[in-house]
């Protein structure tokens, strides 16, 4: 994968993760606590944490690829 590629899956991680944040919130101010709810948290802290973890992986590898030149 190039670095474009990684940067757009990162990206389109934390989009998502603030789609189903919104839905989350929307679905808990209209109608409490429900299955849906839950499933939309569930979505979301999926996605920040997939996010995160490729964000955290990239920029190791950025960071061994400058110290080794």
């Amino acid at each position: 994968m190039t670095e474009k590629q990684i940067m757009f899956q990162i990206a389109f991680k934390y989009i998502f993760f603030l789609l189903f944040m919104f839905f989350t919130i929307d679905s808990v101010a209209s109608s409490g606590w429900g299955f849906f709810s839950f499933l939309f948290a569930l979505f979301a802290t999926k996605d920040f944490v997939q996010g995160t973890r490729m964000a955290a992986a990239y920029l190791r590898i950025k960071k061994s690829k400058n110290n080794s030149k």
